[in-house]
């Protein structure tokens, strides 16, 4: 069965709020390591949001889902921005044994 191509639209909110928030922020790390358990830590506490990858869709479903989400979306943001500079794994491999 073939469908349309779809993606979790929560996945670019958090993104893009960890842009906005990081100059905010110059404390925390934001190598790629640390960026990538952040994103993952909110996303996991936030519900997810699919949308279809047409084009003219995604934007319409950005547009209307932007501000509802926007405070959750912060909320996890910040909160997963605090407990990864209390615990970063910026020096650890996969396995989480430091090098």
């Amino acid at each position: 069965m073939h469908h349309l191509p779809f993606k979790n639209y929560m996945e670019d909110a958090v993104e893009h709020m960890l842009n906005r928030l990081a100059p905010q922020y110059p404390h925390i790390c934001m190598c790629e390591r640390c960026r990538t358990d952040m994103m993952m830590l909110a996303l996991n506490n936030l519900p997810p949001r699919y949308v279809s990858t047409h084009k003219a869709d995604v934007l319409r479903r950005v547009e209307s889902m932007e501000m509802p989400y926007d405070v959750e979306v912060l909320t996890e943001t910040v909160r997963a921005m605090q407990i990864v500079h209390g615990q970063p794994h910026h020096n650890r491999n996969e396995e989480g044994i430091s090098f």
